[in-house]
């Protein structure tokens, strides 16, 4: 409390004059437009929202060609809700997925929307569209919930732990998927699910967070190609929870993250699709000093589209002489790359960032020995390899 009223002071949060309150006066003004209601505020949000998105899974249904379509199904319980995440702010205005489909569609397009399948409302939307939007996701509070209970399985939040993996709603996926074929999940979450069915069934999959008062534009943005996707994953998702050590085994060494999980996954650390191809054509050239690793690559767009490449590179140590990570992302970069254009993209590794915790020296130890460096599109995606002495 005696932190918080110090602030308060220094700001002049107190002070009985209000003229001298900075704060009090932001937005008053009737001509005065409300930082957070700029033009560019607003245009900030929704690329910051596009940039976030991460596409799992696409058979060609993606982008989505506002021009043909006539009737869009918009369905489940995250169509037309924005909900805050924990310690967020307050949005000043909410775009809900269902928004920012209509305003990126044309005049005369029929949005169908249903929040569920009462009455088989979802059923009959999907088969009356020519393409079905399934919004399912979970919500940050948790579901029903109390301080320390939540009665959904696989929510979690602060002080409520997860017990499943288990997406809820996927059977109503599946009821939009047998509806109408042209299916696309749209899984807003606050973290992995394994969705395994989805993945092998559904023809599109996308991955968006409860990000921000932009979200139906954003994502809208990328469904219907303005935007080329390039969203990374930034956890593992795993198959099943069996696959994840006893909650109550806090060694990360014990198979958790994608520096010691083994064996298949969902979708790998770092993973996220284009509607461009990328190719890895070389190693440019390795270079180091005393402080820095630089390692250059070439990257083509093989398509025909302009696109962003997330370049990734991870370090292992096959000369430790301790235990370490089976690799480890050291350095990256998201790239805008036109159609047919190869770049040279240079990633820059601090020396220092190659070393390990050493417990009885306490501090950070450099081992001297080879580097492998692994760079590539995903923690299992790795294209180019190559080796450093250190």
């Amino acid at each position: 409390i005696r932190g918080n009223i110090f602030v308060a002071l220094k700001l002049g949060l107190l002070d009985g004059d209000n003229s001298r309150n900075p704060y009090l006066s932001i937005g008053k003004n009737s001509t005065e437009t409300p930082p957070f209601m700029t033009a560019e505020a607003r245009r900030l949000a929704r690329e910051v929202t596009a940039k976030s998105v991460v596409l799992l899974k696409n058979k060609k249904l993606l982008p989505l060609d506002a021009g043909k379509l006539r009737k869009i199904a918009v369905i489940g319980p995250y169509s037309d809700k924005i909900v805050q995440d924990w310690y967020s702010g307050t949005p000043p205005y909410e775009t809900t997925i269902l928004s920012g489909i209509r305003n990126a569609v044309k005049e005369g397009t029929e949005i169908i929307h249903a929040e569920d399948n009462r009455m088989g409302q979802a059923e009959k939307a999907a088969a009356a569209a020519d393409v079905a939007i399934v919004c399912v996701g979970n919500h940050p509070y948790g579901t029903r919930a109390d301080w320390k209970f939540s009665p959904v399985p696989s929510d979690g939040r602060e002080a409520v732990d997860r017990k499943s993996l288990m997406l809820p709603d996927e059977d109503l996926v599946k009821l939009v998927l047998k509806a109408n074929p042209n299916t696309i999940l749209v899984l807003v979450s606050s973290f992995p699910y394994t969705i395994n069915w989805s993945q092998e069934h559904v023809p599109a999959i996308v991955h968006i967070t409860h990000c921000s008062q932009e979200q139906g534009n954003g994502l809208a943005d990328v469904l219907f190609g303005k935007v080329n996707p390039a969203g990374r994953t930034v956890q593992t998702w795993v198959k099943d929870i069996t696959d994840l050590p006893d909650i109550m085994d806090y060694d990360i060494r014990n198979g958790r993250t994608y520096m010691y999980h083994q064996g298949p996954v969902l979708y790998p650390f770092g993973y996220g699709l284009s509607y461009s191809d990328f190719a890895y054509e070389k190693i440019e050239s390795f270079k180091q000093d005393k402080k820095n690793i630089r390692v250059t690559v070439s990257v083509k767009n093989t398509s025909g589209r302009d696109g962003e490449e997330v370049v990734q590179l991870y370090a292992s140590y096959p000369e430790s002489k301790v235990e370490r990570p089976s690799k480890q992302l050291r350095a990256f970069r998201r790239i805008p790359i036109k159609a047919g254009e190869t770049r040279k993209v240079t990633l820059t590794v601090p020396k220092e960032e190659l070393g390990y915790w050493n417990e009885g020296k306490q501090m950070f130890v450099v081992e001297p020995g080879t580097v492998k460096l692994l760079i590539g599109a995903s923690s299992e995606d790795i294209r180019l390899e190559g080796k450093i002495r250190l």
